[in-house]
């Protein structure tokens, strides 16, 4: 998982002026965190590692001219009651990373002849135990100095993670309430109540929406449109394959090949596009995938729109679900 460190902003910003201002009071015994002025930021599935470090202060907070003459030995603490602070001051709602979900190292020593100390390791656990999208946060303050001074400045590092789900771990959305807004065209002529376009939605996977092929079939795009009922936060889409067997499997008889997705705020008539995705044919010894994929970026949107662009062997097409993430 790679690790994605953001600035802070005026609430590390602040601090930061406070330091420039009065870093030349600081000695060259004096040990801080570099990374306390950003927040270190990590999205994960179920596990991470993120990192900081501890450092004697230099020359202008330089470490170019200082080292330790013995062992400096620093001890950690988590620092619940900055959370509140941190909220307050950036307009923020994050929750502190409940205890069980990480591992801290509690302890780092700048060696003897050393500025600074190796990777001090943050390990991020039980992933699937959190809430999907959500962030917490976990101010992380040196605690003890031994050997050396504490700073008076950049002493606690934020990390802030983000439960952000393997696409295949990502859950569905509820689609209590969802309709059927729109379509380009639906065929009654399947029969049984099949071939209409609010099948996508009865959670019956042998069931399936089929654009026109009675009396003319229509070349894509096919197109149907969803109203969710409620402004809904979207981060990608499953679709459901029909069912085909035989060559209509192997070969591909109307399954989606190319589909683009839009969506459209409530009380707005413009559609955003969002991503165009390529979509594999199932495998043979699977004729019925889940298809899924996720969106350029995360959307706020009342309207979901699946284009069909091209087809699988003919003009037609068909959907048994359509789903959310």
């Amino acid at each position: 998982m790679k690790r994605i460190i953001y600035y802070l902003s005026i609430f590390v910003l602040l601090t930061g002026i406070l330091v420039s201002g009065c870093k030349k009071e600081e000695t060259t015994s004096s040990v801080y965190i570099p990374e306390a002025t950003e927040f270190i930021k990590g999205t994960f599935d179920i596990t991470d590692t993120l990192e900081f470090t501890v450092t004697l202060v230099g020359a202008d907070y330089a470490t170019v001219s200082a080292t330790a003459g013995n062992a400096i030995n620093v001890t950690f603490r988590i620092d619940e009651n900055l959370v509140s602070e941190v909220n307050q001051s950036l307009g923020t709602d994050y929750s502190v990373l409940p205890a069980n979900n990480y591992e801290l190292e509690t302890s780092a020593t700048i060696a003897g002849g050393q500025n600074s100390s190796g990777p001090v390791k943050l390990i991020i656990k039980k992933g699937d135990a959190l809430e999907s999208w959500k962030s917490f946060i976990l101010p992380v303050s040196i605690d003890q100095v031994t050997g050396a001074e504490l700073s008076a400045y950049q002493t606690t590092v934020y990390f802030v993670v983000t439960r952000a789900p393997a696409l295949e771990n990502a859950p569905l959305l509820d689609r209590t309430g969802w309709t059927i807004d729109d379509f380009s065209t639906e065929e009654p002529g399947e029969g049984g109540g099949n071939g209409l376009a609010i099948t996508v939605l009865d959670d019956n996977f042998g069931t399936f929406w089929h654009s026109q092929w009675a009396g003319g079939e229509p070349q894509p795009p096919h197109y149907i449109t969803i109203d969710m009922g409620a402004t809904t936060t979207i981060h990608g889409i499953s679709i459901i394959d029909r069912y085909f067997e035989g060559d209509w499997a192997i070969y591909g008889h109307g399954q989606p090949k190319k589909i683009s997705i839009s969506l459209r705020e409530d009380g707005s008539d413009e559609w955003i596009d969002d991503i165009t995705w390529d979509v594999p044919l199932p495998p043979t010894d699977n004729a019925q995938s889940e298809l899924r994929t996720y969106l350029n970026m995360t959307r706020e949107a009342r309207y979901l729109r699946i284009t069909v662009e091209d087809v699988y062997a003919t003009w037609s097409t068909s959907i048994a679900e359509v789903y959310a993430l």
